[in-house]
């Protein structure tokens, strides 16, 4: 029985040996796959019986997932995630609803704007809201809003607010300008008295549609009183360089400033309500154009000064913007995920979610770079970039293969010499057990 038993012994050292190098030939095979994860064969030692101590040779005894961290590789594409550490970015298949798992990191976006990876399956983050606020409720990352036609769009904002600080010249003797063609001309009652005025700042405001419109501002000193100080309007101008008819003004009246030049009133904003001009109407009817819509700005001089320096303007932000498409993409070191539109604006869309295991190696593997979760893996963490372990995300990288090649060919060789070894025991068995046949 004990030669016989010697056949069984080799035969199995051949099994896993040639096992053995199937592991090592699939991960050679990936060395260039993004995120993958290299494999390692385990052997045990086949046990014989309490009455017969000589084992009975060796098996494969389990494939185990090797998840060291891959290199990380610049790309183009500002959808290629890498992360550096143990997470996975969720996958979820739209139409069976299963999630999976992956270190490979390569989206794009699909026919209606939705990340997905190149089998299709969609990415999943925590998208925001039109404010900006991260929800907590894990979905598709879908980028939106998008215009009739499905392209995503950063939609035009209406111009609300302006603040401006300007410092208004406390010289004794104030300039005088005319306020010329600016202003109209043929009504002396619109515009800073006489059609003159101290100082003025321009502007550009943004409506409804996203069209620009400029709007001026002229200041006029009405009132200077010595130990008192002085009072200016603020004449706003908008549609002067349209018909005369459709010349439209509002007066911000009693500025003032005390005699240490600085403003005291108004105290926060003061409210201009803007109509704007339309081809089809020339402000000789009483209902006025509906588009764009009519809008009121708040504007806010507080912080403006009376010194003695000449007139300037020391700071002046408005807001609003045109209509802008998507043109790129940005990733913060949190994972947020922002859309860089046309308009020069940025819009945060969503955050990307990591899953975290208790026990990765664990995990199944299916094929195209994915893993599913298993009773021995434990369940998922949702975990954000940079906390919880999860690990880092990097944009416009991959994570390459973790192969390590020269490991791969000593185990190879190692495992060529094994096979070799139970070849000879193999072929030296069966010569003598023909000699024991020969004899009986």
């Amino acid at each position: 029985m004990g030669l016989l038993s010697s056949v069984f012994t080799s035969v199995s050292g051949l099994i896993a040996a040639g096992d053995g190098l199937s592991v090592i030939g699939n991960n050679i095979a990936n060395l260039n796959t993004t995120g993958f994860k290299s494999s390692r064969m385990l052997f045990s030692e086949v046990y014989g019986s309490e009455l017969d101590n000589i084992g009975k040779g060796t098996s494969p005894h389990a494939v185990t997932t090797q998840f060291t961290q891959g290199a990380v590789l610049n790309t183009r594409n500002p959808l290629d995630f890498a992360i550096n550490g143990d997470g996975f970015f969720i996958v979820k298949d739209s139409n069976t609803n299963k999630e999976y798992y992956t270190r490979a990191g390569e989206f794009s976006l699909d026919k209606d704007s939705i990340i997905i990876n190149p089998d299709g399956l969609r990415l999943q983050g925590y998208m925001a809201d039109g404010a900006g606020n991260i929800a907590q409720t894990l979905s598709d990352i879908e980028i939106l809003p998008k215009n009739a036609g499905g392209v995503p769009i950063m939609p035009a904002q209406a111009t609300s607010t302006a603040k401006i600080q300007i410092n208004l010249s406390g010289s004794p003797t104030e300039p005088i300008y005319s306020a010329g063609t600016l202003l109209n001309p043929l009504d002396t009652s619109k515009g800073p008295a006489a059609g003159t005025y101290n100082h003025s700042i321009a502007m550009t405001v943004y409506d409804s549609e996203g069209n620009t419109h400029a709007v001026q501002i002229y200041f006029k000193k009405t009132s200077s009183v010595i130990g008192v100080g002085s009072t200016w309007d603020a004449h706003v101008i908008w549609n002067s360089g349209k018909t005369i008819t459709n010349y439209r003004e509002q007066i911000i009246p009693n500025l003032i400033f005390d005699t240490n030049g600085n403003m005291t009133s108004p105290v926060g904003t003061s409210s201009v309500n803007l109509i704007w001009d339309a081809d089809d109407w020339d402000g000789d009817i009483s209902t006025p154009p509906t588009t764009p819509a009519a809008q009121t700005i708040a504007i806010d001089f507080t912080g403006s000064t009376q010194y003695g320096s000449p007139y300037s303007t020391v700071f002046q932000a408005v807001n609003g913007y045109p209509e802008g498409g998507l043109n790129n993409f940005k990733l913060d070191k949190d994972g947020i995920l922002y859309g860089l539109y046309s308009n020069g604006r940025d819009k945060k869309l969503a955050q990307l979610v990591l899953a975290k295991f208790a026990a990765p190696t664990e995990l199944d593997k299916v094929g195209s770079n994915l893993f599913a979760e298993t009773y021995w893996s434990g369940k998922r963490i949702e975990v954000t970039a940079g906390s919880k372990g999860g690990g880092n995300i990097f944009a416009n990288s991959v994570e390459t293969s973790n192969v390590d090649l020269a490991e791969e060919f000593i185990t190879m060789i190692m495992l060529q010499k094994a096979y070799n070894a139970n070849s000879v025991a193999l072929s030296t068995s069966l010569e003598m057990l023909k000699s024991w046949d020969n004899i009986i």
